[in-house]
């Protein structure tokens, strides 16, 4: 029988046991909580209109570079990250912005590449000073630097290829601080940019179609020379047994796809070739993703062939939006959840975001109707005359005295004339566009997903 010395020492311990427990249990249920409410998931209005099941089960990756961070990154805070469960932000300059850690993508480079390779020159400088170490006409030139055959001219574009791989490899390692214990791997990773708006009730609806054990690369289908590759802007998915396939590839192989890149100008392209020769091809994934800006893309837009209708089918995301943009786009998102629990097609983004604005004469607006008409079209009347007169044309735009027209829908954005510019005048044909959406309505099947 145990001694009275025995017994006082064995509550003891109990009690300490317990208050151990009770702790561990105390410090779990605030880490849980952190983890699912780091922006109080759930407490705010667009978090509980979701309903989104299967975030968890999912890791978001943004990709920006410091020139743009600071201007874009609040408004994903706001919108895009704010009821996702996990995610990361990587750069080329480690910083905090509102409270938010951006990371460094590119610190394990290799150091030689970092230390000498010409593209690395802006990274240089920007590490030695950051963004304040440019003179403001070196960041007016690059902003307004013009695309050509490699992509954008300008010192930060021509960094962006080399994020690509190293942001697999980081994602793939990465655990939230602090919540190791709680969070072992993502299922999917979703790669978006800083002008990339995602619908995540439909991103986890498209995905709860998918295996995730298997090896899947999802993304809007492009191609530079014999490389398929899935479009980084519009949004690539990858499945947790991609990403290992492609980490332990490229890091078998390093400086051969080092060398790739350093010769290459598209790092999307370059995360499609390491892919490809890991043994993952892309699933073409558009119009589930697409690249274009619905205030600003064609509705009836046959990219993917005729038989796959934009129209018709479930958006996940859209590209090449301002930050205002993201922000209208969110609250319309916020406003729908909360009447409705079908998911978006893209139709409904052009009802609620296109056609309420569709009007037979807008000022200081461009809709960028791209086909300019001969002499003769000077006034506003004229070319609105001609637009009408062709049973295909659809809108039309006046700048100063030339006249555009075009057969597709298009909303545009606003257009104020700077000093010595002309102003642009738009217009569309309002009867023929309501004529359109009940044709375009007709067309649909019961089409929804991208599916294999």
């Amino acid at each position: 029988m145990p001694s009275v010395n025995a017994r006082f020492v064995y509550r003891v311990v109990s009690v300490g046991l317990a208050f151990l427990i009770l702790l561990q249990m105390f410090k779990l249920r605030q880490s849980l909580g952190a983890w699912f409410v780091d922006r109080e998931y759930g407490s705010e209005p667009l978090c509980e209109a979701t309903g989104v099941r299967g975030l968890n089960d999912m890791l978001v990756v943004l990709k920006t570079g410091a020139n743009e961070a600071r201007e874009k990154l609040p408004a994903h805070f706001d919108t895009t990250l704010r009821c996702v469960p996990h995610y990361v932000v990587y750069s080329d300059l480690e910083e905090t912005i509102e409270g938010h850690h951006v990371y460094n993508v590119l610190d394990e480079v290799n150091p030689a590449i970092l230390a000498q390779h010409p593209d690395f020159e802006y990274y240089r400088q920007l590490q030695a000073h950051g963004m304040e170490g440019f003179s403001a006409a070196q960041l007016a030139e690059w902003a307004s630097a013009g695309n050509t055959r490699s992509g954008r001219d300008s010192p930060g574009w021509k960094l962006d290829k080399w994020k690509f791989l190293p942001m697999a490899d980081k994602a793939l390692r990465h655990r939230p601080e602090a919540k190791w214990y709680i969070f072992v791997e993502a299922k999917w990773y979703i790669f978006v940019e800083a002008d990339t708006f995602i619908i995540w009730k439909n991103v986890a609806k498209w995905l709860s179609h998918f295996d995730a054990s298997k090896p899947y690369y999802m993304g809007l289908q492009m191609k530079i020379g014999e490389i398929v590759f899935g479009y980084g802007g519009a949004g690539v998915v990858l499945s947790h047994a991609a990403l290992e396939n492609l980490v332990e590839h490229r890091n078998t192989n390093l400086t051969f796809y080092d060398d790739f890149t350093s010769i290459h100008w598209a790092g999307d392209c370059v995360l499609g070739k390491v892919l490809k020769d890991a043994g993952v091809d892309l699933f073409w994934s558009w119009p589930t993703i697409i690249s274009e800006n619905p205030l600003a893309m064609d509705f009836e837009d046959s990219f993917g062939g005729n038989a796959r209708k934009l129209w018709c089918h479930y958006a996940v995301t859209y590209h090449h939006l301002t930050t205002e943009e993201v922000l209208q786009l969110a609250d319309f998102e916020e406003e729908w959840n909360a009447q409705t629990t079908a998911m978006l097609r893209h139709k409904d983004i052009f009802r609620a975001l296109v056609l309420p604005r569709i009007r037979p004469r807008y000022d200081d607006w461009d809709n960028l109707s791209d086909t300019e008409q001969g002499p003769g079209s000077g006034s506003f009347e004229e070319c609105q005359q001609i637009c009408e007169n062709d049973p295909k044309c659809i809108q039309f735009s006046l700048t100063g005295r030339t006249c555009r027209t075009s057969p597709a829908i298009k909303l545009g954005r606003q257009h104020f004339a700077s000093a010595g510019e002309a102003q642009v005048v738009s217009g569309w044909m309002v009867e023929r566009v309501h004529d359109f959406v009940k044709r375009m309505d007709a067309s649909c099947h019961r089409e929804e997903w991208v599916l294999p």
